[in-house]
């Protein structure tokens, strides 16, 4: 009996608190606010006309390698694959 009250209990606190969540996010303050927020954020778009543009210096960073060419050489060679192949 305890149980199925505190089910009950707990399912109503989540109904409740995603209601509370609708109501918040679709009420009209918080529209507004939102609007207000993107608006004033694509007006002020000055930063990146003043950003500094930084050297590329990324240039023979990667080290090619024949590893992979040396794991496939020294890889051990299973005779189960041969039964496949006949």
């Amino acid at each position: 009996m305890f149980k199925k009250i505190t089910n009950i209990f707990y399912l109503f606190f989540f109904f409740i608190f995603f209601i509370l969540i609708f109501i918040f996010y679709f009420s009209e303050q918080n529209i507004i606010n939102t609007n207000k927020f993107v608006s004033f954020n694509y007006m002020n778009k000055d930063f990146e006309n003043n950003l500094p543009i930084i050297k590329n210096d990324t240039k023979d960073i990667i080290e090619y390698t024949d590893g992979v060419e040396n794991f496939k050489n020294n890889k051990k060679k299973y005779k189960f694959y041969d039964l496949l192949d006949k």
